[in-house]
């Protein structure tokens, strides 16, 4: 990578310290990995820097590097699949629990956001099954206990069905809560 040389001395700085903080984030990955982003990563604040706007040096630095943003979020991401690509090409136990480590909190999440769509259509099966099956789906209750929510073949004596048609606005309302649910879940995970 090929440095910035500014002619304001905190203009430097500031770009000196930023990259010092990007290399040290980015130490994990192999050498040409770590080569590559910081040579992406420069890319964009040359064009920024020497666009043609006329302007104090420091500001339109500090402007670039703050649309950049800081590092540690920026490159989490980029990091976490590079290890990854890394992990597969030399089976490195040491690589592969790097990757691990980098991408457990995003799989995770994503497993949740697996999880909640599937509640999500199960709710919307259990409105058209109602409408097939009225009497065998429902909120069951047995003697005054939790028996069933959802569709059940087994219908015992003194089973109670609490819901009614209430059931399909339900599970309708189960379905907005849990998109939404989903929704905010997923904007965590965009985040990191």
């Amino acid at each position: 990578m090929k440095r910035i040389i500014f002619t304001n001395p905190t203009a430097q700085k500031i770009y000196d310290d930023y990259f010092a903080s990007v290399t040290s984030c980015i130490s994990i990955l192999s050498p040409t990995d770590q080569q590559e982003l910081l040579m992406e990563l420069n890319s964009h604040v040359y064009e920024a820097t020497h666009c043609g706007v006329a302007g104090n040096e420091v500001d339109i630095l500090v402007d670039a590097l703050h649309k950049l943003g800081a590092p540690e979020l920026v490159l989490q991401p980029a990091i976490a699949y590079k290890k990854v690509q890394q992990a597969g090409r030399s089976f490195n136990p040491k690589h592969i629990l790097q990757a691990l480590y980098l991408n457990v909190a995003n799989g995770a999440g994503f497993f949740v956001i697996g999880i909640i769509y599937l509640l999500i259509l199960a709710f919307g099966s259990l409105a058209i099954i109602k409408l097939i099956s009225p009497t065998h789906t429902g909120l069951f209750v047995q003697n005054g206990h939790w028996f069933a929510f959802g569709y059940t073949s087994d219908l015992p004596d003194g089973l109670i069905e609490l819901l009614g048609n209430w059931f399909i606005a339900v599970v309708i309302a189960l379905m907005g809560i849990f998109y939404f649910l989903n929704t905010l879940l997923f904007r965590l995970l965009k985040k990191r």
